[in-house]
């Protein structure tokens, strides 16, 4: 599924809420700012405090991200379904070890931390969250 421009920039330049569920059925969710549209269908994830999630996306893949923008213009927002996998070494984790090296030259969130694992999101279903109607599936 491809992400818009306007998905990928929402995502790229605002916090988003990642959830995941244990193989039990226990939901997690957690604000993430270490996170970026790489693709127009991958989301690269930044680990650096990743504890329950972390059990979560090793025990199941699937994972649903939120993201809304409420105070530019009309309110949009969106919700991406996928499947995750964590690396902790190799061209991906590279790429995460940059985007916090980027961040703390921006000294944008929690700069001091090291990254544990870099997570890449296949993104497969995309919803819009503010539509009049129910959440309707975008493409």
């Amino acid at each position: 599924m491809e992400m818009s421009m306007e998905i990928q920039d929402m995502i790229n330049e605002n916090l988003v809420h990642l959830a995941t569920t244990s193989l039990d059925g226990i939901p997690n969710v957690v604000p993430v700012g270490g996170i970026r549209a790489i693709s127009e269908s991958e989301l690269l994830i930044v680990d650096v405090l990743f504890d329950k999630t972390k059990k979560n996306l090793l025990e199941n893949p699937d994972v649903a991200i939120a993201v809304e923008v409420l105070g530019k213009g009309a309110p949009r927002g969106y919700q991406l379904k996928g499947r995750a996998k964590i690396f902790t070494s190799g061209k991906i984790f590279e790429e995460a070890e940059k985007m916090v090296e980027e961040m703390r030259k921006r000294r944008q969130g929690h700069t001091d931390l090291k990254v544990k694992s870099a997570v890449l999101v296949d993104v497969e279903e995309i919803y819009s969250t503010v539509r009049q109607k129910k959440e309707e599936r975008i493409k």
